[in-house]
């Protein structure tokens, strides 16, 4: 499993419009056609700031090819776009590759508690 955020900025003042709509849109096909299986998606907000963590098991450019073309997630990222911070075109792949190679935060670490039975 690996597990991946992106980070970006909404314009102030539209925060509840943001958090509405990455609350309600329907979930991807869970499966791409290479069979990397996107595990969980975590959206996670501090004011103006939005950190979406995803959990795959596979190979990440499949996973992101394949969030791209799924219907709902295109349906999103057009709703989201008036209210980013900073413009962006996910119109092409070249566009989306470049918003991902900006946003995509570096993993530092992760820490996983080991299985212990119960006393």
């Amino acid at each position: 499993m690996q597990r991946h955020a992106i980070t970006f900025r909404v314009k102030p003042g539209t925060e509840e419009a943001v958090r509405e709509l990455l609350t309600d849109y329907a979930p991807p096909q869970w499966r791409a056609p290479d069979g990397t299986r996107l595990l969980s998606t975590s959206v996670f907000m501090k004011d103006d700031i939005v950190v979406r963590v995803v959990e795959i098991d596979g190979d990440l450019r499949s996973a992101m090819a394949h969030l791209a073309r799924q219907p709902s997630v295109q349906e999103l990222e057009r709703k989201l776009d008036p209210y980013l911070a900073e413009p962006r075109d996910m119109s092409s792949p070249e566009g989306a590759r470049a918003f991902f190679q900006r946003s995509m935060m570096r993993h530092v670490t992760t820490r996983v508690a080991t299985w212990e039975p119960a006393p």
